[in-house]
């Protein structure tokens, strides 16, 4: 009887541990393979399941150590969101078995007293479907805000939240630390704890998150108007164009009549490129290239040699609002550091590719002069406006971060390179 009680409370022990990784993986991505499956589940169910009892050091130490070793090691994403994870997760995970263990023993023995341990054993193998219930809503119920967390936080949320799980992680272990002789004394703080983590997963997705969305919309709508604005003026030229039409052909007309069709040629070929610049076309989609068209405009104004290649027609994964976050700042950044050069000095060179493998790949480089200031791991501009120093590389490295890829920033006494890889 005791070893079928032992295998139906493994299984329910693992049915839970299932519903805890699938949590753990509305955030960090499982590195694949059936054999670290197999780890990342058994683990995640021992870090669930075990069970805790009050003053039991062992018991509350070893999963958590357990918990951070399976998000460094057998999961991918950034090294702050895993130990994000554990702060925030861990508390729940562990009150609700204590909870389980000493709720459930207090009842128990006060309804039979004379209990010898099997029917004990019986009713925890029973109850425990409470401990597999709690996780299945627990991920039924907040996935969806999970997947919005790990889509809008970014590393200063990610700290926020850290910063806000950590009460109820101290007050966790100090409840079983030092469990008094009445139990049930800690009942009400580590509920309080249970309580906080999750509504700090409901601020996080709602408020925080919104906030951020906010911020993107933002942009989103700064964008639109850039493509616009664009729009707008690509119409003007046409609509000048065509009102001058009429003159420009009859310039070379009368050019052809004199003879001079060097000249005709001539003015013909600036015709023809003045046309050509009204209707560039680096891509399919109308945000990112009305973006980069302004770009390339100011390129030109500013008579810097270039050099692009854009080949991203097929690319979906990554939103345009991040796309062009990724292109504007860094395009802004080689511009501003051009100007300081010589005209016969200035160069820039983009070049942008989706594989058919699902890899975006990102290279921009640019002459300079300036000196480049690395402070903290943020890169400092040397223009006037102080407040914002790095912020537009900033803004890439967290659109990058939120994509999970990786960002390389490079530099010479001459050239400033940027390489970004999402996959």
């Amino acid at each position: 009887m005791s070893i079928l009680l032992t295998c139906i409370g493994d299984i329910m022990s693992f049915t839970a541990g299932f519903f805890f990784y699938r949590c753990v993986c509305c955030f960090l991505q499982p590195r694949k393979n059936i054999l670290l499956f197999l780890m990342q589940w058994i683990g995640l169910s021992a870090v669930s399941g075990v069970p805790i009892y009050p003053n039991d050091v062992a018991n509350i130490t070893i999963p958590l150590l357990l918990f951070i070793a399976i998000n460094l090691l057998l999961f991918e994403g950034e090294l702050l969101i895993k130990l994000a994870i554990a702060v925030l997760f861990y508390p729940i995970a562990a009150t609700v078995s204590f909870l389980y263990m000493n709720v459930g023993t207090l009842i128990y023995f006060s309804l039979f007293p004379e209990d010898e341990g099997m029917g004990s054993n019986i009713m925890a193998t029973a109850t425990y479907a409470l401990v597999i219930l709690f996780w299945y809503l627990f991920y039924r119920l907040l996935s969806p805000s999970l997947a919005k967390m790990k889509l809008a936080l970014d590393n200063r949320a990610w700290i926020m939240v850290t910063i806000i799980s950590l009460a109820s992680f101290t007050a966790l272990f100090s409840c079983v630390y030092f469990t008094p002789r009445v139990t049930y004394y800690v009942w009400p703080c580590l509920i309080a704890c249970l309580i906080t983590n999750i509504g700090c997963i409901r601020l996080s997705s709602s408020y925080m998150a919104d906030g951020i969305y906010a911020d993107i919309e933002r942009s989103n709508l700064r964008l639109q108007q850039n493509y616009y604005e664009e729009l707008e003026k690509n119409q003007d030229q046409i609509r000048r164009l065509r009102h001058d039409l009429n003159n420009q052909l009859m310039a070379v007309g009368n050019l052809l009549d004199e003879g001079n069709d060097a000249e005709a040629k001539r003015y013909f070929q600036q015709l023809s490129n003045y046309i050509q610049s009204s209707n560039r076309s680096f891509c399919k989609n109308r945000v990112v290239n009305a973006v980069l068209n302004a770009k390339y405009n100011l390129i030109q104004e500013e008579r810097i040699s270039e050099f692009f290649h854009i080949s991203i027609d097929n690319l979906l994964s990554i939103d345009d609002i991040s796309l062009c976050t990724i292109f504007a700042n860094t395009l802004d950044n080689a511009i501003e550091a051009c100007r300081k050069l010589p005209q016969d000095k200035r160069n820039i060179s983009v070049k942008a590719r989706y594989s058919e493998n699902g890899y975006f790949s990102y290279e921009i480089v640019n002459t300079k002069c300036n000196e480049v200031k690395v402070k903290k791991d943020r890169f400092l501009s040397d223009k006037d406006d102080g407040d914002f120093h790095g912020i537009g590389l900033s803004s890439v490295k967290e659109v990058v971060q939120r994509y999970q890829g990786t960002i390389d920033v490079s530099f010479t006494e001459e050239e400033f390179k940027v390489v970004i890889l999402i996959g």
